[in-house]
């Protein structure tokens, strides 16, 4: 029986889903792609990391003034690139607390695409739909 629907496993989504698992409510965690949300997969995470890139580059064509002889640097954008998915995984790997969720019995859904609630009893995602099943002790 499921009693919670949590749409997002970005902060707010899992520690929601989380609290609700804690409390003994049977929950299905959905999110339309990888776990860790939209800071971790597509903001500050790679943004941070590019930034970092950009960073090392200038102070590296400052070194000259401080009398390290060094050449031009050069960048491999396909090595950044690879180091951003890097950077990402890392922090999915150790944010999204994918081990408590786990430990707690929260079915999960990733990479459901757009989700959004149906009805009050029916989550709609690309994939198809993710029903909740009712008991006497779960009301609408």
């Amino acid at each position: 029986m499921t009693h919670v629907f949590v749409i997002g496993a970005g902060p707010a989504g899992v520690l929601a889903a989380l609290r609700a698992a804690d409390l003994s409510v049977r929950t299905v965690l959905v999110t339309d792609g990888a776990s860790g949300g939209m800071a971790a997969n597509d903001g500050p995470v790679p943004v941070r990391t590019l930034a970092h890139a950009g960073r090392l580059m200038r102070e590296a064509r400052q070194l000259d003034q401080y009398g390290v002889k060094v050449s031009e640097p050069v960048l491999d954008y396909p090595r950044l690139l690879a180091r951003v998915r890097e950077a990402v995984n890392e922090v999915c790997a150790h944010s999204s607390l994918r081990q408590q969720i786990d430990a707690f019995g929260v079915t999960i859904h990733e990479q459901a695409g757009a989700a959004r609630f149906f009805d009050a009893h029916t989550i709609e995602t690309n994939g198809g739909t993710i029903e909740r099943e009712l008991d006497r002790s779960c009301k609408t």
